[in-house]
């Protein structure tokens, strides 16, 4: 023990300063204990240890009045050094892990209020290392709840130690888990009963009334003589009571009722007596008014005050402050003394206070309706039920209670209407807390999120087990990876439309439509036209690029089969020698043309393989060639052409350019509609050259009019002329519209009435226009 205590000393003088980091004092520690392990027993070490640190630590605590006495004093250093030994020793396994909150505990209790604090200042700063593996119910968890319960028990609940209070229940909040069963009032336990005036005095009072009573009758007797009669008895009681006599009978009904609202305040479960909720009904009825009374009797005197100036100028309002804890209005308990009473209700905080049990209380009232009861009415929670029910029109009255309470606490000073919206605040965080207790108070953690996935090991699918990360790692690479790039330029398909069909503004809707002239569309057309033509082209040099590539493979694999072929030795020089011909294998047909230049051959029709049957064009020329006798060359099947299959290009460019051609009939229909019989179906260019030339005449007549009056055939007016020619159109162009994609010209027959009518508008003859001058001249005379 004498080792244990000198290396303690040792290690205390090594300690110059009470701010040592934590390693060195892991260190200094490590080495004390490394000094006594050879000269001590390892049975009662840790035993040792603890009692010399206690001993240390309580030596410095006993000079705790002389030390506060100096102002200079490090005495809570030095304390705080002392607790960071144990908290050391401990960790490095030399004491119980119990031991620091144990000398935590016996300390606490021997130091006053200010050091309680500096310790538990202490305790808020070791927090992690003290509550390392610590268990909630086992344990060090249940001497440091007994420690800090023990340690609000001894402080007050309202002054200057109410800041401590706080401190210490966030402390637990923060240790403890929220459902901690020291923590939670499991059945629903009230406090204590209230037990104050309007309970108890109230049979005291009618014994007192019925002795005053008896006394009065003695003496009225012993002065008359003789007992009163009966009508006497009627005639004294008829008697009006003294006005100070009534006036304090009122103050002392209303000081017991007052009071009586405590009772069921403190212990709701009185409401399941038979009376008691008429009877709150009426107190209230009672109460509710005096307190109006007097709010307004303040608001009053405040204006009053407010107004004393000379000026009559309204002033600024303050601004509102909430800041309260300095204003010295908080009060450990009221007296309930009947001449304080009219005082008490005067006073602002107080009638705060009375509004604000009220509240409380009424919403407590709402949970024993019908409906509600039913929603959290479990065989569990029997010790949070009460065989009570609120009615409709109860429950109706509750409401109208607290509409009234909430109004008369807003109406209070100062800053009533902020002290209201907090109470709602609170009362609002109060309902969740009810309900939570009602659900048998639930845990609020919750497990993490798994799932199990099929895995294969060695061949065989095993279960495994993955969390949220790994679940979701190829969902959140995809997320990181750039987006593509959005189709609309303009926010959306509808914007980007109306853009592209070129609205910039809303001006731009004023202007209609104007689908354009047959001009334009016979630009288009002339752009289609020069695109089939490229398509066609490139097509043809591709086709010539194909036939070339397989001439020069076919060319190239006959040279391979010639030069692999050995020549035969020749027998007579008079006689040519051939290349030998297989005489089981007939003669290939020719090969047709492929179906289209961009599709292959159609199978079957392929040249035959150079190494079983060699390619008739790839024969060998013969090494003696006589002039042979031209035989006749066998007569040469040739195949039909297949029809060709449209290229999509060019399928595309003919129906871009059909339907320009039908938008511009349509465009043309209500000008030119005359002009539709004399042009081919659907050729828009003959169109467009009929409008030009009509065009052309008309500026023509416009500026020779004589001429075109001479010119007006005999015998017919131009506007018949005209008319004829419109109807004539008229006729011819239902069948140039049903016609107008076929390519080919109709031609009318040679007895058609439309003939005549199609060369007088085209190409006008002179001799219509000397028999126009002969009529003229016909009709004048």
């Amino acid at each position: 023990m004498q080792a244990i205590e000198g290396s303690l000393k040792r290690l205390l003088q090594s300690l110059s300063t009470p701010a040592v980091e934590k390693d060195a004092l892991d260190r200094l520690v490590s080495t004390a204990i490394a000094e006594v392990e050879s000269k001590t027993s390892a049975d009662n070490r840790r035993t040792q240890w603890e009692y010399a640190l206690r001993h240390e630590v309580f030596t410095l605590a006993a000079t705790e009045g002389l030390a506060l006495k100096d102002p200079s004093t490090a005495y809570y250093d030095n304390l705080k050094l002392r607790l960071d030994l144990v908290l050391s020793f401990t960790e490095k396994d030399a004491c119980d892990q119990i031991f620091p909150f144990n000398l935590l505990y016996e300390l606490l209790e021997t130091q006053t209020i200010p050091s309680c604090s500096h310790i538990f200042s202490w305790i808020e700063s070791r927090a992690d290392r003290l509550t390392e593996n610590m268990v909630p119910q086992k344990g060090k968890a249940l001497v440091l709840l007994r420690t800090l319960n023990d340690l609000l028990r001894r402080l007050s609940k309202t002054g200057s130690t109410t800041l401590f209070c706080g401190r210490i229940l966030t402390f637990l909040s923060q240790v403890f888990p929220l459902g901690e069963r020291s923590g939670v009032n499991l059945r629903g336990e009230y406090g204590p009963t209230w037990d104050g005036p309007g309970v108890k005095e109230e049979t005291e009072d009618v014994k007192m009334d019925t002795v005053e009573e008896v006394k009065q009758l003695e003496d009225k007797m012993q002065v008359d003589g003789e007992a009163p009669k009966d009508g006497a008895k009627e005639e004294a009681n008829e008697e009006s009571p003294n006005p100070d006599e009534k006036k304090q009978q009122q103050k002392d009904e209303f000081y017991r009722t007052f009071w009586s609202l405590q009772l069921p305040f403190s212990r709701p479960s009185v409401f399941t007596e038979p009376q008691t909720f008429d009877q709150f009904k009426t107190s209230m009825n009672k109460i509710l008014p005096v307190i109006k009374e007097a709010t307004a009797k303040e608001r009053a005197l405040m204006g009053s005050k407010a107004n004393s100036g000379s000026s009559l100028k309204r002033r600024r309002e303050p601004e509102v402050n909430i800041d309260t804890a300095n204003q010295g209005y908080l009060f450990a308990k009221y007296l309930t003394s009947l001449e304080l009473l009219d005082l008490e209700i005067a006073d602002t905080h107080f009638r705060r206070q009375f509004l604000f049990q009220l509240l409380i209380l009424l919403n407590h009232l709402l949970t024993f309706t019908k409906a509600t009861k039913i929603t959290w009415s479990t065989p569990r929670n029997r010790s949070l039920q009460m065989d009570f029910t609120l009615g409709p029109d109860d429950e109706k009255w509750v409401h109208e209670a607290i509409q009234k309470t909430n109004e008369e606490l807003r109406q209070t000073t100062p800053n009533g209407r902020v002290f209201a919206e907090t109470v709602a605040v609170i009362l609002e965080r109060e309902k969740n807390w009810i309900r939570w207790k009602n659900e048998l108070c639930t845990p609020f953690d919750k497990a993490p999120w798994v799932q199990d996935i099929d895995v294969e090991v060695n061949g065989q699918l095993v279960k495994r087990r993955i969390g949220l990360e790994e679940a979701t790692r190829e969902v959140r690479r995809k997320m990181m990876q750039d987006p593509e790039d959005y189709p609309h330029t303009h926010g959306t398909a509808a914007l980007t439309e109306i853009w592209e069909m070129g609205y910039r503004d809303l001006s731009d809707l004023e202007r209609p439509f104007q689908p354009g002239d047959v001009q334009d569309f016979v630009k288009k057309v002339k752009q289609e036209d020069a695109r089939i033509e490229m398509r066609k082209k490139q097509l043809a040099r591709n086709s010539e690029r194909i036939v070339q590539a397989r001439a020069k493979a076919a060319a190239a694999s006959a040279a391979a089969s010639a030069a692999a072929s050995p020549a035969p030795a020749s027998t007579s020089s008079q006689e040519p020698i051939h290349a030998p011909t297989p005489v089981s294998a007939p003669s290939p047909a020719p090969t047709p043309a492929p179906l289209h230049p961009s599709l292959p051959a159609k199978p079957g029709t392929l040249p035959p393989k150079p190494a079983t049957t060699p390619a008739p064009e790839s024969t060998p020329a013969p090494i003696v060639a006589p002039k042979p006798t031209p035989a006749a060359p066998p007569p040469v099947v040739v195949p039909p052409e297949p029809a060709l299959p449209p290229d999509p290009q060019i399928h595309q460019y003919e129906e871009n350019k059909h339907r320009w051609s039908w938008l511009a009939l349509r465009v043309a229909r209500e000008k030119y509609l005359r002009l539709f019989g004399h042009i081919a179906t659907g050729d828009i260019l003959m169109l467009a050259q009929a409008i030009e030339d009509e065009r052309k005449k008309l500026a023509e007549e416009a500026a020779n009019p004589g001429k075109g009056e001479k010119e007006e055939p005999v015998g017919v007016s131009s506007q018949s002329s005209v008319s004829m020619a419109d109807s004539r159109g008229e006729l011819a162009a239902s069948e140039t519209v049903m016609a107008a994609a076929s390519p080919e010209k109709i031609e009318a027959p040679p007895d058609s009435e439309a003939e005549p009518v199609v060369d007088a508008a085209v190409e006008p003859e002179k001799p219509v226009a000397s028999q126009d001058g002969e009529g003229d001249v016909k009709m004048e005379g």
